[in-house]
C-alpha cells in the first residue's frame, strides 16, 4: 500500500506544485525550498504510515505552515561567507602536511577518500548526511575504516625506514 500511496502523493504533488509554491510565498521568502522541504517530510511520513494520503491538501498545507514557523525556519539561514585565508598568511609547513596526507589518501577507495576529505574540510557528519542523503552511520563507518587503513599504511612506511 505504501508504494501506491507514494504514487498517489507524487501525482497529486506534481499536479498542484504551482499552487503550493503560491501558498508558500505567503509563508517564506524562498517558497520552492519550503515546498521541497515539506515534500520530503511528507514522503517520510508516507513511509511510516499512509494515513496522510486520505487528506493530502490539508496535511501538506498544515505541514508547510508548521515547517515555516518551526524546523525549516531554524535551518534556513543565510549567513555571510567567512573570508578565506590570503596566500600571504598561508603557512608552508601546513601545505606540506596536507600534501603528505593527500598522498596517503590515494590508498583509499574513491568514496572513503571523498568522505574523509569533506570531514577534514570541516563538514560535520550530520551536515554531510543531510546534504548527500547518505546515512550517518555509513559516513562514520567510512571515516573509521579510512583511519584504520591510513594507520596501516603509515606503520608500513615507518617500518621500512
Amino acid at each position: 500500500m505504501r508504494l501506491e500511496a507514494r504514487r498517489d502523493f507524487d501525482a497529486w504533488f506534481s499536479g498542484h506544485y504551482d499552487e503550493l509554491v503560491q501558498l508558500a510565498r505567503k509563508l517564506h521568502r524562498d517558497p520552492h525550498d519550503l515546498v521541497h522541504h515539506t515534500y520530503l517530510e511528507c514522503v517520510l511520513r508516507i513511509r511510516r504510515n499512509d494515513e496522510v494520503v486520505r487528506n493530502l491538501p490539508g496535511y501538506f498545507h498544515r505541514s508547510m505552515f508548521h515547517a515555516s514557523v518551526g524546523a525549516f525556519r531554524r535551518l534556513y539561514r543565510i549567513e555571510d561567507a567567512t573570508p578565506q585565508n590570503l596566500v600571504s598568511d598561508y603557512d608552508l609547513s601546513d601545505a606540506i602536511k596536507k600534501e603528505e596526507a593527500l598522498i596517503l589518501t590515494n590508498h583509499l577507495a574513491w568514496f572513503d577518500r571523498t568522505v574523509l576529505s569533506l570531514y577534514l574540510d570541516g563538514w560535520s557528519m550530520a551536515e554531510l548526511s543531510r546534504e548527500s542523503g547518505i546515512n550517518v552511520s555509513v559516513l562514520y563507518e567510512s571515516i573509521s575504516q579510512s583511519k584504520k587503513q591510513l594507520r596501516r599504511v603509515i606503520r608500513q612506511r615507518t617500518s621500512k625506514s
